[in-house]
């Protein structure tokens, strides 16, 4: 960016067991905030981390200003960490970070995409630290995906990305108890930019199982395809044994001597046993979320919330209200005095 941007930035940095390297991060990230613009703040999100990570957020906070600290009460996820900082945010731009991959040099880039016209900004990486059977099986996903929610998701989307303040108060209306950060934006409708860049280390990979578990949760949460898949593949056996129903009677009508119809019963039994029990699964998933949407309790659960000494980089702004005091009681003593005499 040539001149320093007009806009409040918020910088949401999710930090699990970051250790020495959150000191760098901070200070990288107050630097280019100081550079990109005049207004500004950071938001450390501690997602249950160790004392040693508490330290440092402590340390921060005493050494810098324009930070805040969100603690956690216990490791909720990157998703549901990420929910917690833009729920707190206050900026007319929010970027979201990961402190151990994330590049903070990058911000002004997100922030520039932004004031050119995006509501949503989604950084990717492309095929970093993905092999290629994770990149084909999630290429597959979201062609199903697409087709069945109708949201289009960015392939190679990473942590990184930016929000401007409507589409922030679109999302933070959304109460979901399952949240997930790769539909952060695509649901809203806003228009959405991407923006690749290079991570400064290897993003965390989930296990295979979690990514599958994953990949079933935003299904079952977005969509009610699968369960209207089985629905029509029920529906479809069932006509299916309608007309072997027939096709027995017929054959009793037409035929002296049947024989003992004990495969095609058993058959049958088989086919119909099958789609019962996939039947019975789609439902239980789709229980299972609705149990988590009916328990009506929070998101997440803040341990502590502490800010820095000064919450305003720009040093003219930050007494206004007491000024206004100041005067407003000066010309109170003057009335009384004009009164007095």
């Amino acid at each position: 960016m040539t001149r320093p941007s007009s806009s409040f930035i918020s910088v949401v940095v999710i930090v699990t067991d970051a250790g020495d390297r959150l000191s760098h991060v901070v200070g990288e990230v107050l630097a280019t905030l100081a550079a990109t613009t005049t207004e500004y703040e950071l938001i450390l999100v501690d997602d249950g981390s160790g004392t040693a990570t508490a330290a440092c957020c402590d340390q921060a906070l005493a050494e810098h200003e324009c930070v805040r600290v969100i603690r956690l009460s216990r490791r909720f996820g990157m998703d549901v960490a990420v929910t917690a900082g833009l729920d707190s945010a206050i900026g007319d731009f929010t970027v979201v970070m990961d402190a151990a991959s994330d590049p903070p040099a990058r911000i002004p880039d997100f922030v520039a995409l932004g004031e050119q016209g995006a509501d949503v900004v989604i950084g990717t990486t492309g095929r970093h630290g993905r092999s290629w059977p994770r990149r084909v099986a999630w290429k597959a996903f979201h062609r199903v995906f697409r087709r069945m929610t109708g949201f289009r998701l960015v392939a190679g989307a990473s942590s990184m990305r930016l929000f401007s303040r409507r589409a922030l108060n679109a999302l933070t209306r959304i109460r979901q108890k399952t949240v997930h950060l790769r539909l952060l934006g695509c649901s809203v409708g806003f228009h959405t930019a991407t923006l690749q860049y290079e991570p400064v280390a290897t993003p965390r990979r989930m296990a295979l199982t979690a990514t599958a578990a994953e990949a079933i949760s935003m299904l079952v949460t977005h969509s009610p395809a699968p369960l209207r898949l089985v629905s029509y593949l029920g529906g479809v056996a069932s006509l299916l044994n309608v007309l072997c129903v027939a096709w027995v009677v017929v054959a009793n009508l037409w035929k002296d001597r049947v024989v003992e119809g004990w495969t095609t019963l058993s058959l049958q039994i088989a086919i119909m046993f099958f789609f019962l029990f996939t039947t019975l699964i789609v439902v239980a998933e789709y229980l299972a979320h609705a149990f988590e949407e009916v328990k009506d309790c929070p998101l997440y659960h803040v341990a502590e919330e502490r800010s820095s000494s000064t919450a305003l980089s720009d040093a003219r702004k930050r007494n206004i209200r007491m000024l206004s005091l100041d005067a407003q009681e000066t010309q109170d003593d003057r009335s009384f005095v004009r009164r007095s005499a």
